[in-house]
């Protein structure tokens, strides 16, 4: 049986015994019925994770942390810039980009954009982002940046490499790059204009399958490949192992 994670924004190194009241108590408590002697993971969002066992399971949750290990940032750190995808299916663009690793996600408005998201549902998607952290055990929580333009994501930044999502480009080749900024367009794409202004800006026009894809899997696609392509160039293969002739 997979162990509950608890998300708690306020854990912080050296804890070793909590007092865990609010809807992550109640929802532990009552959802996953959690009881003493239980063990169970603990998340800041913040690169620590801790694990813990359950001493007492009443009107608040009492922990004893028993380890604790904190990850580094995973990189590449791929920052998405993206339109926002209509209705609930914003929820499942950020959900897969936390999965799949994404650091940052941006509403990006463009030339054919037809959703600017507002703060309440900005706030929703943040929650959605929480959420994912803990069912994929992140140990550092997917970012919901403020909205931008398309003007600010192709303004040039020291050390990332900047990609636009583009079907006549070619496909994506590592750079050993430590930040990629990966921009996707609206479903109906990028003008021409905006196409040429990122190549302008330094852009790489990348292409990353050869079907029209909806943002919600178009981003976390290009994400992963992205992700997959610049990790295989940090991780060398092993060495076959010697004979003796």
């Amino acid at each position: 049986m997979a162990r509950h994670t608890l998300f708690l924004e306020d854990l912080a190194p050296g804890a070793t015994r909590l007092e865990v009241e609010g809807p992550e108590a109640d929802h532990a408590r009552k959802v996953k019925r959690l009881e003493p002697g239980q063990w169970v993971s603990l998340l800041n969002g913040r690169g620590l994770v801790a694990t813990a066992q359950v001493l007492e399971s009443r009107r608040a949750l009492i922990l004893n942390v028993t380890e604790e290990t904190t990850a580094p940032r995973e990189r590449p750190a791929v920052e998405v810039w993206s339109a926002t995808p209509k209705g609930p299916r914003s929820g499942d663009l950020i959900d897969a980009l936390a999965q799949v690793g994404a650091a940052a996600w941006r509403s990006m408005d463009s030339a054919r954009s037809v959703v600017e998201p507002r703060d309440n549902k900005l706030a929703r998607l943040d929650r959605v982002a929480h959420e994912a952290c803990k069912q994929s055990l992140r140990a550092w929580l997917l970012e919901i940046a403020p909205p931008s333009t398309f003007a600010e994501a192709i303004k040039p930044a020291q050390g990332t490499r900047l990609v636009l999502a583009d079907p006549g480009g070619a496909p994506y080749a590592l750079t050993g790059a430590e930040r990629v900024r990966l921009l996707v367009g609206p479903e109906g794409g990028f003008t021409d204009a905006e196409r040429e202004r990122a190549i302008d800006a330094g852009a790489a026009p990348c292409s990353f399958g050869p079907h029209v894809m909806r943002i919600e899997i178009a981003a976390p696609v290009a994400c992963a490949i992205v992700l997959d392509a610049e990790r295989r160039a940090q991780t060398p293969l092993n060495a076959a192992p010697s004979q003796a002739s």
